[in-house]
């Protein structure tokens, strides 16, 4: 059974992660499909199936299929094409950086 502190650190993380999808939505520009934080919070939540499978499963180059399987799944959620899926995909990388050092020491 899963712990209530374990749950709750899932759904802070999502949240956290929905979060930087969401400020690299709105710094992108164009219109994206999903734009709202509610689009952004299922893009983070196919984003982190999607490496959580790959990391499951251990293949060879998992990571960089992962990868290419996740700018795929951003283009289709956000639809954009594939220039655009990598630079939102570098955009939530940055922020998400940058909340994982600041948050530590916020909370």
């Amino acid at each position: 059974m899963v712990e209530l502190k374990t749950l709750a650190s899932l759904l802070v993380g999502w949240l956290i992660s929905g979060f930087a999808v969401w400020l690299a939505l709105k710094m992108f520009p164009g219109k994206q499909k999903r734009e709202s934080f509610g689009g952004a919070l299922l893009t983070a939540l196919v984003g982190a199936l999607i490496f959580g499978v790959f990391a499951a499963v251990k293949i060879p180059l998992g990571t960089l299929i992962a990868l290419i399987v996740w700018l795929f799944a951003l283009k289709k959620i956000q639809n954009v094409g594939w220039l655009g899926a990598a630079l939102l995909a570098f955009l939530i990388y940055i922020i998400n950086a940058l909340l994982g050092l600041l948050l530590p020491t916020i909370l």
